[in-house]
């Protein structure tokens, strides 16, 4: 199947350098959460962006990539 019009790389141009990147702060309550190591939390962000990457919005996204920073 051909790529969908959000999708074609020609296009990534017309948006605008401020709305190509998200970034975020998650915080928690949870206590066993709270008591993850920085390599936990890398693990499953790393599956939310495997999941961006193969779930009903990929053709929306160019690449994605995540930091976790202590």
């Amino acid at each position: 199947m051909p790529p969908g019009p959000m999708c074609n790389v020609m296009d990534r141009s017309t948006v605008p350098v401020q709305h190509r990147t998200i970034s975020g702060t998650v915080s928690t309550t949870n206590i066993i959460m709270a008591n993850w190591s920085t390599q936990m939390w890398q693990d499953v962000m790393n599956r939310v962006a495997r999941s961006l990457a193969s779930g009903p919005f990929r053709l929306q996204f160019f690449g994605a990539s995540v930091t976790v920073g202590s």
